[in-house]
């Protein structure tokens, strides 16, 4: 790297050759793992899901919790720092974010961000070559923009799971609304829909036709 290129420069150049696409090679080795660990990889989530459940439902027994309305999925930035993927996973009634009794469970998708953390602790090394033009709070940044590619997997693999989940034992006896649904996105923020109602979303967009 030439001793005369400025911060940006230098970002483009670090970004350039160490950081764009390398994470479409990570997805080799996330399918390995995945394949190698399959019945682990889907038990620990489904079991972590019905351990949501049952709480749930033994909050429903004691009055403290009404019919659940939404199941969310929660992408935690903070863990990414701490180079967890930890997610988090609440049980919200009619009252959603208002829902005065707390219902969660922590699942952990490292299986599909550890090549990530990898890859940032190489990027820590490489960027001493940069003369302190790229700075470890530069390799946060990129941490956490890259990140977001690897979130979109955990995301399909969720909802590859949703069939298995809504079979577990905790969900079957959970009281829970018709209209119940399950997201999954950053914490309280923009989310995905990983299920609803198939019934009740064909009359949504039959009502929305007329």
């Amino acid at each position: 790297m030439s001793k005369l290129m400025d911060k940006q420069a230098a970002m483009q150049d670090f970004l350039q050759n160490h950081v764009l696409d390398r994470w479409q090679y990570d997805l080799i080795e996330i399918d390995q793992r995945y394949n190698e660990q399959k019945d682990h990889i889907e038990s620990s989530f489904c079991d972590v899901f019905d351990e949501l459940c049952t709480q749930a439902f033994m909050q429903q027994q004691q009055g403290s919790k009404g019919e659940i309305h939404t199941i969310y999925v929660s992408y935690l930035r903070t863990s990414i720092m701490e180079n967890c993927a930890t997610y988090r996973i609440d049980a919200y009634d009619e009252n959603w974010f208002l829902d005065r009794t707390e219902c969660s469970a922590l699942w952990d998708a490292d299986f599909i961000f550890a090549p990530l953390f990898e890859r940032v602790k190489k990027l820590e090394k490489i960027k001493s070559a940069y003369a302190r033009k790229i700075t470890s709070m530069d390799i946060e940044r990129i941490k956490q923009m890259e990140a977001i590619k690897y979130h979109l997997l955990a995301v399909e693999f969720m909802r590859s799971m949703v069939p298995v989940l809504l079979e577990s034992p905790g969900y079957r006896q959970m009281t829970k609304s018709p209209k119940i649904c399950l997201f999954a996105g950053e914490y309280r923020d923009q989310c995905e829909v990983l299920y609803q109602n198939p019934d009740l979303a064909n009359e949504e967009t039959s009502g929305a036709g007329v």
